[in-house]
Parts: C-alpha cells; sequence; structure tokens
C-alpha cells in the first residue's frame, strides 16, 4: 500500500509541475480596478489579488509586510503607476525581491502604458508647494471604462506570454469584456443625458477622466491644491461661483472631506454625489461593471435633484 500511495503521490506532484493547471498564475494588482478587469481576463486560469482595498485611498496605502508577501508570490505584476503608487509600491517589491515582477521583466506591467491619453499632463515644473500634483498626468484612468478595454487587451496579452497554454482564453476573455463595455454603453450615455446639461464642481480631478468620457462639464474643484485642504477663502471663491450658475451639483469621493463638501452643496443650495472611488469602496460595487453602473446612477440622480434641495 506504501508503494501504491507514493507512487499516488508522485503522479500528482509531476501533473502539477508540468505546466499551469487551475488557477495556477497569480496575479496581484495595486488597486481594486485592475483586480476586477484581471478576474475578467484571467477567469480560471488566474488567482488574483488587490494590495489596496477599495475603500482606501490609494495614495496612501502603509507598505504592511503582509502586502510585500503577496507580492513575493506573484507572477504577474500589474500596476497602475502614474506615481499613484509611489508612496509604497517600491518599498513594498524591494522587501519582496520577487524576480518574476521585477522591473522590464514579463511580470512587470505598468497599466498606464496601455492608456492611449493621460489627461492632465501638467506644464512646466513641478514641486511639492502646489499640492498633490502627478508629474507624468492624472493617473485615474479606470474611470473611463473604454481605457479598462485597453488595459483588459494588455493584460490578456501578458498573462498568454506567461501561460502560453491558456493564451487563447485570456484573448478571448478579454474581447468579451470590451463587448460587454460595448454593450453597456448606449445605456451609461442615455443615463447621464441630463447630466450633460448641468456644471459640476468636482471636490479633487479623481473624476476627470469619467467626466471626460461623458462629457460633463467641470467648472472647478473645492481643493484649490490637489491633496490639501482647501482654504476658506477658496471654498468661499467656490460657493460663489456656485451660485451664480443655472443647474450645478457637487462631486466628491468618500474619502474626501465629507464635511467641506456638504457644506458647499448646502451653501449653495444643491445636491452632492458621493461617488466610491474604486471598485468595492461601496457595497454593491464589487465587479467592475457594478462599479461604473454606480457612478453613473449616483451622477444621474444628483441632476435630477438639482433645484429639489
Amino acid at each position: 500500500m506504501n508503494i501504491i500511495r507514493t507512487m499516488f503521490m508522485a503522479a500528482i506532484m509531476m501533473t502539477a509541475m508540468a505546466g499551469h493547471s487551475l488557477a495556477d498564475l497569480k496575479v496581484v494588482t495595486t488597486i481594486t480596478d485592475l483586480a476586477r478587469i484581471a478576474e475578467a481576463v484571467g477567469g480560471d486560469d488566474a488567482q488574483v489579488s488587490a494590495l489596496c482595498p477599495g475603500p482606501r485611498d490609494p495614495h496612501f496605502l502603509p507598505a504592511k509586510p503582509s502586502l510585500a508577501r503577496k507580492l513575493s508570490k506573484a507572477d504577474l505584476l500589474c500596476y497602475n503607476g502614474l506615481e499613484l503608487e509611489i508612496g509604497w509600491l517600491p518599498l513594498l517589491l524591494n522587501k519582496a525581491r520577487n524576480p518574476r515582477i521585477k522591473a522590464g521583466s514579463q511580470g512587470d506591467m505598468d497599466c498606464s502604458g496601455a492608456i492611449q491619453t493621460i489627461l492632465d499632463i501638467p506644464d512646466g515644473n513641478v514641486d511639492r508647494a502646489m499640492g498633490d500634483i502627478h508629474a507624468q498626468g492624472n493617473p485615474h484612468y479606470t474611470l473611463n471604462p473604454e481605457n479598462a478595454v485597453l488595459i483588459a487587451r494588455e493584460m490578456a496579452f501578458r498573462m498568454g506570454q506567461l501561460d502560453p497554454e491558456n493564451k487563447a482564453d485570456y484573448k478571448a476573455r478579454a474581447s468579451a469584456f470590451a463587448e460587454e463595455v460595448a454593450n453597456r454603453l448606449p445605456g451609461w450615455n442615455d443615463q447621464l443625458a441630463e447630466a450633460r446639461s448641468k456644471s459640476i464642481i468636482l471636490y479633487h480631478s479623481h473624476w476627470n477622466y469619467f467626466t471626460h468620457w461623458q462629457q460633463l462639464k467641470v467648472v472647478g474643484e473645492i481643493e484649490n491644491r490637489p491633496g490639501i485642504s482647501p482654504s476658506p477663502r477658496h471654498v468661499q471663491a467656490i460657493i460663489e461661483k456656485g451660485r451664480d450658475l443655472d443647474g450645478v451639483m457637487i462631486v466628491a469621493a468618500q474619502w474626501d472631506h465629507q464635511d467641506v463638501a456638504e457644506e458647499v452643496a448646502e451653501r449653495i443650495g444643491t445636491s452632492l454625489a458621493v461617488l466610491p472611488g474604486y471598485s468595492g469602496a461601496q457595497k454593491g460595487t464589487d465587479n467592475y461593471f457594478d462599479f461604473i453602473d454606480r457612478l453613473c446612477s449616483n451622477v444621474a440622480e444628483a441632476a435630477a435633484a438639482i433645484g429639489k434641495e
């Protein structure tokens, strides 16, 4: 019996070593939006996890040892880039010591490289006195589903390089993801038709890719310097500007200073939409498409509520 058991265990080990099996490709992403896209592309052939939870602002993630251990096991690292994770990802990579995901390797994927148009690239020199300005441009490109399609296709290519046996499946799933975006696009456009006739004051430029995608009119930001609490003078100026506009709403992320956003909305006499910054930031937004649905529905509701506050 011992001989039979030994032969059986050896057969299992040989099967495991023969190549990628079910969910053998380990994919780690920095943010949840990328994780949801990677799950759609990877299917049953990949294990996907995100370093930064959806409710947390990824600018300020603590570089915990548990996250470094997760990176140490990764075959593919998909990160946002454009300096979004600059405060913590280099520290984690140094601790992880994983050659499979080192810079320039097949397992190193800067997802911003798939994006065709980067918004808000600053002119001239950038210094910290100007606030949290990203010198390479606005990093929140996953808020445009058309960018998510580009990311999905690049992920499929990278996963296929690392796991050639399932290359066709990765490509097929990326195509299915793109088709789903195309199918949902008319509904999203219709949902935000009324919002296009309004003006929007953002708390922070986090939403620029979303507003640009849907051709929404942004007329100002509550923050006068990104990432820094707005000055009372600037807040007052924004309130006065909002009062002069016919049909304006306030849009903020759940981690923004809600008291300031609520004050601006109340003093203007208009609606406030508090949106999930990333997939999973609010209940019912764990799926990428559910996340975009929530953004569209919340903005549409805020637009419809203007004048009824």
